[in-house]
């Protein structure tokens, strides 16, 4: 039987709390408020200024915020959707909406118009937090939104808001910077994220008030050990439940700093980062990684001796990278696994204990288990469904009754991850038991890609799977059986991603690598069998389990 459990740990939280209170007020009241908590580097693009405040001014301005939201008639449990950079007024926000007993809902800034209309009427949200140069793809579709009363908008130097939409500092202006926040059960909802699947529509994961504090009292507690004297910075943006807890109640929670870049991710740009600001936690994933390693001479252009830890999540790290970035910046890079529905990481590499190319060991506090389709055990060695059990995981999936049943199994949780344990008690990541595929630490449904390719005359049969690049890095791939009045060729290849981008498929989910097959594996339904191609493509770049 695989079955492990981390260390246990003490965790105190309160019966009757409000979150935001505790990871901002509280370093108030503990003698830091002169502490720096924020700093934006600002972006020219979008015309966001460079910023700085304090614990402080954190916790003024998030009360001004929280004020503002309840002048306009939101309330307890109402939804207010975030299409925010990462700027000071997401945090502001959040937490302000927090302080309320109002349901912040972040989501990706680089969806559509329909995207956006979509987590609107799902969340029934009653309001919408945008940065205004976003403002428009709201705005399009505002009145098929059929419970939003107000469009906030975060202003910037090039950007206003405009007659209809509210302005986010004007009425942070006008609102107290005093006020008491909202204290509830630890069981209430705090905050949703949203999670793709593999077909259907995005499921929104909703968080109770204590999941924060569980995983800032569990990884970054005993994993990171983060504390006062740490600058953390996210290249994974606030949206993902990665970077939220990065960039807000992990850091928050210990009084360390925080750097936000509401820029376009660059690795020269972070480099600069990295020095300017003397980070000591960096935070980002394999294909950013082996970005910033393609960089020509940056450990002798850059100072980056502040680094005391790197942190992968979001896909397996190859060992291959670990090893270059160790051996380039002196500087481990702790892998580990977190999913939305988990709030965090609960499974790391820890420092002095590693294994390149395997996720870590249990956090404290979680446990974890394998199993097979049955649900039956399965022996060390042996691949299997990972479970894990611990109290950061989410209550439900909205309104997903069906999909709830068959992902929160009473205490645990089913990840939809195939792992093996090994003999030392590492965990390693073997792929997924759904046919979800991971990619720039976003999720890629094959289903989606299949049927654009099947538009080309050329694509007789296609089959869309993990893959991997020359880094081990997960790409999108795409087995293809083409008509008999085409032929195999690099130009076919470029034909069908040129396709692909003019039918609207977004850039991280045009495959990769394409390879003509004569034919596909199936079952003798007729049903094409992708797991054998994820196995063909993990084996190729990793060899067999």
């Amino acid at each position: 039987m695989v079955y492990e459990k981390g260390e246990e740990v003490e965790i105190n939280i309160p019966e009757v709390m409000n979150v935001a209170e505790i990871l901002i007020d509280e370093n108030v009241r503990l003698g830091k408020g002169n502490k720096v908590a924020l700093r934006c580097c600002g972006d020219e693009v979008s015309g966001i200024p460079e910023s700085e405040y304090t614990y402080e001014e954190l916790m003024l301005n998030t009360n001004r915020a929280g004020n503002a939201l309840r002048n306009v008639r939101l309330d307890v449990d109402d939804r207010i959707l975030m299409i925010a950079l990462d700027t000071p007024e997401f945090v502001f926000s959040f937490f302000g909406a927090i302080k309320i007993g109002a349901i912040p809902v972040p989501v990706n800034t680089m969806l559509s118009s329909e995207e956006y209309l979509y987590y609107l009427n799902d969340s029934r949200a009653k309001a919408v937090i945008v940065h205004a140069n976003l403002a428009e793809k709201v705005v399009k579709i505002a009145k098929k939104a059929r419970f939003l009363k107000h469009i906030i908008v975060i202003e910037t130097e090039k950007y206003a808001a405009e007659n209809g939409q509210l302005s986010l500092s004007a009425l942070m202006d006008e609102a107290s910077d005093e006020l008491e926040p909202l204290r509830l059960s630890r069981d209430a909802m705090a905050f949703w994220l949203y999670s793709s699947g593999t077909t259907g529509l995005p499921k929104g994961v909703v968080h109770l008030q204590h999941d924060m504090l569980y995983s800032a009292d569990t990884y970054y507690r005993h994993v990171l050990e983060l504390n006062e004297a740490d600058v953390c910075y996210s290249v994974s943006k606030l949206f993902f439940a990665y970077g939220l807890g990065n960039s807000t109640y992990g850091p928050f929670r210990f009084g360390s700093e925080v750097v936000l870049d509401p820029a376009v991710p660059d690795p020269e740009r972070s480099f600069q980062i990295i020095e300017k600001y003397g980070v000591t936690v960096l935070f980002t994933v394999p294909p950013f990684y082996n970005r910033m390693l393609a960089i020509e001479d940056a450990e002798k252009r850059y100072d980056t001796s502040s680094l005391r830890l790197c942190v992968n999540a979001g896909e397996a790290l190859p060992a291959v990278t670990y090893q270059k970035w160790k051996e380039k910046f002196g500087v481990d890079i702790l892998d580990g696994i977190g999913t939305t529905e988990l709030t965090h990481i609960f499974i790391s590499n820890r420092p002095g204990r590693i294994k390149p190319g395997t996720s870590g060991i249990p956090v404290p506090g979680y446990e974890l288990k394998l199993v097979d389709d049955e649900g039956n055990d399965v022996p060390v060695g042996k691949p299997g469904k990972l479970l894990v059990k611990g109290d950061s995981i989410a209550a439900l999936y909205w309104e997903k009754h069906e999909k709830t049943k068959k992902a929160f199994l009473g205490e645990w949780f089913d990840t939809g991850d195939m792992y093996v344990r090994d003999e030392d008690g590492f965990w390693t990541h073997v792929g997924r038991a759904d046919d979800l595929i991971k990619t720039r630490g976003l999720w890629v449904s094959p289903v989606e890609v299949e049927s654009a390719l099947l538009k080309h005359p050329a694509v007789e049969f296609c089959a869309v799977v993990q893959g991997y690049d020359e880094n081990r890095v997960g790409i999108v791939k795409a087995f293809v059986v083409i008509s008999k009045d085409y032929t195999p060729s690099d130009e076919l290849e470029e034909e069908l991603r040129s396709f692909l981008k003019s039918s609207g498929l977004k850039g991280y989910k045009i495959p990769e690598s394409f390879e003509f097959v004569d034919e596909l594996p199936m079952t003798a339904t007729g049903k094409i069998q992708r797991y054998k191609l994820r196995l063909l493509e993990r084996e190729r770049a990793f060899g067999k389990i």
